[in-house]
């Protein structure tokens, strides 16, 4: 059977064996002829052996012979021997275990006297101390209970450590997904604080500013003029550049198409720009020299003579930006270099109604729409490496499909 708190009982204890009793000095017998000592008038007390008086033996008759008389003594002197053995069991067996007063004390030891101790001889003109003995105490009931009690309590306490123990450990293992939830939220938040940390740094740390801009991407923009007009954005951090500020400074050059910016740790800014790039010429409006443009319509460049390498863009009268010539610097985009090479002037009334002359004898491309440039392009380079470069053609791929020489 177990006990309530898991532990097995405690073993029984043991029987208890009866302590041989010392019987206290005071009642230990003394010697009758011991000497008197001259200076405390006091005999002196010595451990005198008991005298143990023969038992006699019943008288024999007269008519027994001297062996019959030794066997009768023999007998006579086993049975007093075998009767005073059981007495002595029988005191031992009834006297109390637990007995702790004098009385009981001088009782026991009167039923079991002591073995005979050395005798103490008395020394005239000096006292004689009885020598030390050392006596048993007697084994005591009542401290086994408390013994139980003890182990009952240390029993106790090691069910209480073990009990809390499981309840930890179950507490962590039915709050684990809620610990891991924890560590992943704690763990974004510390990397956010990080990242914000570094954004700060980054952004008015005075390690990371401005000290070298570089233009990339110019030729025919001064690249000098360029880091002038953004020299205000030496000195600043990289993460406060102002942007809206390059913006204006970069508006004042009609060369540059698009730009990007981009930033290089530790302080330098880079203006990557891209240039316009004209497609043709077109008569100057004030009727003296020509102008390059751009498909925008953007004048590049001016200059008293026809630009070379550049097809002329005749307007028909039509202002730079209509819609003749968004469609004629459509067509001219699309061009291949080869065949671009080869186109002397490009004319477009309407947007549908776009032609083309080569340069040498003066052959037609009647060109048509700007749709399907890209296939009427590479038919009309096929069609020229087939014919005759000093004949005067016409070649219409307004249907690329169907290509008509004439």
């Amino acid at each position: 059977m177990k006990r309530p708190n898991g532990f097995p009982p405690p073993p029984p204890p043991e029987p208890d064996t009866p302590a041989r009793q010392t019987p206290p000095r005071s009642v230990r017998p003394l010697r009758r002829d011991a000497p008197a000592d001259p200076a405390s008038g006091t005999k002196a007390a010595t451990a005198a052996t008991p005298k143990t008086t023969p038992a006699k033996p019943p008288a024999a008759s007269a008519q027994s012979t001297p062996t019959e008389t030794t066997s009768t003594k023999s007998a006579s002197t086993k049975s007093a021997s075998t009767k005073s053995a059981r007495a002595k069991s029988a005191r031992a067996k009834t006297a109390p275990a637990n007995a702790t007063s004098r009385q009981s004390t001088v009782a026991s030891a009167t039923a079991n006297p002591a073995p005979p101790a050395a005798a103490t001889v008395a020394v005239p003109g000096r006292s004689t101390a009885p020598a030390p003995s050392t006596v048993a105490a007697p084994t005591s009931k009542a401290s086994r209970p408390r013994s139980d009690e003890a182990l009952a309590r240390k029993n106790m306490r090691t069910a209480e450590r073990k009990r809390r123990r499981y309840e930890r450990s179950e507490a962590r293992r039915f709050t684990e997904r809620a610990r891991r939830r924890r560590i992943a939220w704690l763990v974004s938040a510390g990397i956010l604080v990080a990242l914000v940390l570094v954004v700060v740094f980054t952004a008015y740390s005075p390690l990371f500013a401005v000290r070298t801009v570089d233009i990339e991407g110019t030729s025919r923009i001064d690249a000098s003029q360029v880091e002038s007009a953004l020299s205000d954005q030496l000195g600043k951090p990289l993460a406060l550049v102002d942007y809206g500020a390059i913006n204006r400074d970069l508006a004042g050059f009609t060369l540059i198409q698009s730009y990007a910016t981009e930033s290089q740790l530790p302080n330098t800014l880079v203006v990557r720009i891209v240039e316009r790039q004209p497609v043709g010429s077109v008569a100057s409006a004030s009727g003296a020299g020509f102008d390059l443009v751009d498909p925008a319509g953007v004048v590049i460049s001016h200059s008293d003579t026809r630009p070379d390498g550049y097809p002329l863009i005749d307007l028909a009268g039509g202002p730079v930006g209509s819609a003749g010539f968004a469609a004629a610097a459509s067509v001219l985009r699309v061009l291949p270099p080869e065949l671009l090479a080869k186109v002397d002037s490009v004319s477009a009334a309407t947007p549908d109604s776009v032609t083309l002359v080569l340069g040498g004898v003066g052959q037609k491309v009647v060109w048509g729409s700007v749709d399907d440039s890209a296939l009427k392009a590479k038919v009309l380079d096929k069609l020229i490496g087939t014919q005759d470069q000093d004949a005067q053609l016409t070649y219409d791929v307004s249907s690329p499909e169907t290509p008509i020489v004439s």
